[in-house]
């Protein structure tokens, strides 16, 4: 499990014109409490657990700007993103719904698209947002290839060889946006827009903490 506090939110928002946090993975919040931090004006998080989204709930009762919605991912992003203006940063939990939770293990969960909901997530992104001047980190990247991890690789049965690849990162976004791969923690995978940063620009950006 990544953290989103790896990464300069204030810095992020401000260099892209960021309004809105959106996650897809709530589990206890902590993201959400991050993100509160930061002064977005809008807040949404995403998650399929149903204690865990009435949890998380409970905890931010207070926050106007925090709406927390129990659902997938895919359906939910395609019914909200619509609504949604100014620029968004995506938060994306790249894995299946309880495994951080230890709710189920790598191979319990039998639909693909509810145990690695990210291509379809990506996929509402890119139908749902059309002025690809949104940021999107993804975390756990080591479930889609091997890589020198802080954390070290995962499980070799996480994931059949033949679907093991970020095709359809790639296929979404490589034409409108950087794509950089992080190998702290589990890995990350951060998508920059073109529009709003150039290649030159992006390698003197500090993204993360210091």
């Amino acid at each position: 499990m990544g953290s989103i506090n790896r990464f300069d939110l204030d810095g992020i928002k401000r260099r892209f014109n960021i309004s809105n946090f959106i996650e897809t993975g709530t589990w206890k919040g902590d993201a959400i409490a991050i993100a509160l931090n930061t002064s977005f004006r809008n807040i949404i998080s995403i998650e399929i657990v149903p204690d865990l989204a009435e949890k998380a709930k409970a905890r931010f009762d207070q926050h106007k700007e925090v709406k927390i919605i129990e659902g997938d991912s895919e359906t939910v992003l395609s019914k909200e993103l619509p609504s949604v203006s100014g620029n968004c940063l995506f938060w994306l939990d790249a894995h299946f719904p309880g495994a951080d939770e230890g709710i189920k293990g790598y191979d319990e969960e039998e639909n693909d698209w509810l145990r690695l909901p990210l291509e379809n997530e990506l996929n509402a992104i890119r139908t749902c947002r059309t002025v690809n001047a949104d940021v999107i980190i993804i975390d756990d990247l080591r479930i889609y290839e091997e890589g020198v991890y802080e954390k070290g690789n995962a499980p070799t049965d996480t994931l059949p060889k033949s679907i093991r690849n970020l095709d359809f990162l790639y296929l979404n976004f490589n034409e409108t946006h950087h794509i950089i791969k992080s190998y702290k923690d589990e890995g990350y995978i951060l998508v920059f827009p073109k529009l709003l940063i150039s290649e030159e620009e992006l390698k003197d950006f500090q993204f993360y903490n210091s």
